[in-house]
């Protein structure tokens, strides 16, 4: 391409220490050595399904913004594709690929007993231990009572449990919370409220009982008083903002380019951080995966998928799709303006890809 060679491979060279933190996680090595928790592996879980599912709309973006060279219809068909028609393929092998990934998160989680919707006490879940007479309360997702259908925003922590002066069976709220009522909305990203609702704050109360506006004369005991209501699963911060980074992307104002390196970029990393964790299972040398923390699921299922050789050649025709378009930029102003776009768009995925990642018990 130039004599500083291809894009995809510049990219890689660019920040190899933060590449390594990004691909070679404390979490990975758990999960290569069958000690990941089965709880901690749903939390993880539900959230790059998530992920997944924002992959197919920034795909959909990137098809809608190609167009194809025209020809005239009485000339041959060109015995070599162009880089648009290559990128046309390798997005629709990726919208395949991707349909197939969601089928396989959701049999292997039937089959592992995995929460696919388990919320991270990390990220804003709660224990709920008295919420009124008829109260269903779990720690995941879908938390339900018989109170209203709005988000209590509970942020979880020593400040939970029912209130002791006030309104019987009231729930209270961490005081790390930073909203009244949205606490976990905050801290999850966008309430997912059944029937595309909008998550409103839920009444509180005061010392009679009385229904207060949110944040006037809900001070009970120094702490705020909250009906339970119905908790919802929704994406953590960082999952929030990968989604964000895609629709950024996939927008009118960004090149088909810098959406493919873009996409090239979160494949490649995902590809070298389950390496990495096959390297570690292979270190461990454990072969009976039943008796793994998980019960198997890892080890027995996702590790080998996810660092597949399938996976890999789809991976290196994604990057060579990029590396063919990078090659047809005429000029070397333009060419230095894209290769920085790029960077920039690298440098935002390797720190997302690290922060993906959850903290693990050392």
């Amino acid at each position: 391409m130039t004599s500083r060679g291809p894009l995809t491979a510049y990219l890689l060279s660019s920040t190899p220490n933060a590449l390594k933190r990004a691909t070679n996680h404390p979490f990975l090595a758990s999960a290569g050595r069958g000690t990941l928790p089965k709880a901690q592996l749903s939390q993880w879980l539900s959230q790059d399904r998530l992920y997944a599912q924002s992959y197919i709309r920034f795909i959909g973006l990137l098809l809608s913004k190609i167009r194809l060279p025209t020809q005239n219809p009485t000339t041959p068909t060109p015995h070599t594709q162009s880089p648009e028609q290559n990128a046309i393929t390798v997005l629709i092998d990726a919208l395949v690929n991707i349909r197939t990934e969601l089928s396989f998160f959701e049999k292997t989680a039937n089959d592992y007993s995995l929460d696919l919707t388990a919320i991270s006490a990390e990220e804003g879940g709660c224990t709920l231990t008295s919420c009124g007479q008829g109260s269903d309360i779990t720690i995941s997702a879908g938390i339900s009572s018989t109170g209203s259908g709005s988000c209590p925003g509970l942020t979880g922590g020593n400040d939970e449990g029912p209130q002791k002066n006030g309104n019987p069976g009231a729930c209270v709220p961490s005081t790390k919370s930073v909203a009244p009522g949205h606490g976990l909305c905050q801290s999850q990203g966008e309430c997912q409220m059944p029937g595309g609702e909008v998550c409103a704050p839920g009444p509180q109360f005061n010392e009679s009982g009385r229904g207060a506006e949110p944040g006037v004369g809900a001070d009970v005991g120094g702490k705020v008083g909250e009906r339970c209501g119905t908790l919802f699963f929704c994406a953590n911060r960082t999952t929030r903002a990968y989604i964000d980074m895609f629709m950024s992307a996939g927008s009118s104002g960004v090149s088909v380019l810098e959406g493919l390196a873009v996409l090239w970029a979160t494949e490649v990393c995902y590809l070298r951080a389950w390496r990495f964790a096959a390297g570690c299972m292979r270190e461990d040398g454990e072969k009976d995966y039943k008796k793994d923390a998980d019960g198997g699921a890892l080890r027995e299922r996702f590790i080998q998928n996810w660092a597949s050789v399938e996976f890999e050649e789809f991976v290196d025709r994604i990057g060579d799709v990029v590396d063919e378009m990078a090659g047809q930029i005429k000029g070397a102003e333009e060419l230095e303006i894209t290769r920085g776009r790029c960077l920039e768009w690298w440098r935002q995925i390797v720190w997302l890809e690290e922060n993906f990642w959850p903290t693990v018990a050392e």
